[in-house]
């Protein structure tokens, strides 16, 4: 009886000196490439998928035909997942490691993943290959333009769409109700607004860009400020939070969160951004880890940063 207590006590010791597992951490961007496990060739079309701890989707990128990946302006994570997708091949999730993290909040993981076996492989279904791809550019949340007359163009945050494939290598898109052509669609990639249709013309039937004659980037005078946007939040409860000043020092702008914990900033040149709060109580000015967000783009994005803050009570 004694020997069993004396090992509860130093299991319980033991665990007690682990640290804390960081369950939400900042992430402003992620890359890396993805290799085929059984030849080490660079996987292309692979979906990279960033999920919330309750496997939520955060956000979602391809890879390209090197197999390199890029999400930008992630945001704040719950205890974050990262999923490797593709027809034919073993699906990988894992977690993200905060350890990770470089001194900016960007991530760097290269990944393998192993084909299915030959006899558990099933045919292509290409009929739906481009409706995929396309609805991975809208994600509800986000923004894109849409290329109007006049040399103007609309920006348009999404709320629910579905790219609807009325013929072999042609599709529509059905974003917030609204149908759009692909042609007019411009998407952000890299830094830039790019046209869709250039992006899924290996897919297409006809050479719908290069009749269209649209740039392939929009240019920035057809763009809207940036805009820095998100919620003041109870980190324990995920309450919103009223009545927080949230604060740019470099800009030396301010803004109060209202009822619904809201608060957004207009951004005109790239840069790295610290943003800082002073909340009423009984919250305390620490916050939940450093927030700085970067932008790079003069024009045209579309950056979310969610703040959380701890109550004194």
């Amino acid at each position: 009886m004694k020997l069993v207590s004396i090992i509860i006590l130093l299991f319980i010791s033991s665990t007690r000196g682990q640290p804390a597992e960081q369950i939400e951490f900042q992430l402003n961007t992620i890359s890396g490439v993805v290799f085929n496990a059984f030849d080490s060739t660079p996987i292309m079309d692979l979906k990279v998928e960033i999920l919330a701890g309750n496997n939520v989707l955060k956000d979602s990128a391809y890879t390209d035909e090197n197999g390199y990946y890029r999400i930008e302006n992630v945001g704040f994570l719950w205890k974050p997942k990262l999923r490797f997708t593709l027809h034919n091949f073993q699906t990988k999730t894992f977690k993200l490691d905060p350890e990770k993290l470089d001194s900016l909040n960007n991530m760097l993981i290269g990944e393998t993943i192993s084909p299915v076996p030959d006899e558990d492989q099933i045919p292509d279904l290409k009929s739906s290959t481009i409706s995929a791809r396309a609805e991975i550019f809208f994600i509800k949340g986000n923004v894109f333009y849409n290329l109007k007359e006049n040399n103007k163009a609309e920006r348009i945050l999404i709320k629910t769409c579905e790219a609807i494939q009325t013929e072999p290598g042609f599709i529509v898109l059905k974003i917030n109700n609204k149908m759009y052509d692909i042609a007019r669609c411009y998407v952000p990639q890299e830094g830039k607004y790019e046209n869709l249709s250039f992006i899924l013309k290996s897919l297409l039937k006809e050479p719908i860009f290069k009749n269209s004659k649209n740039p392939k980037y929009l240019p920035d005078n057809y763009l809207e400020p940036n805009v820095l946007f998100g919620k003041v939040l109870d980190f324990k409860t995920g309450e919103s939070i009223k009545g927080t000043e949230v604060f740019i020092p470099s800009l030396r702008q301010r803004r109060i969160s209202d009822e619904n914990g809201k608060f957004a900033f207009t951004i005109d040149k790239p840069g790295i951004y610290e943003i800082l709060l002073d909340p009423l109580e009984p919250y305390s000015t620490k916050k939940i880890g450093k927030s700085y967000i970067i932008i790079k783009t003069n024009k045209g994005g579309w950056f979310k940063s969610n703040q959380y803050l701890l109550s004194q009570n």
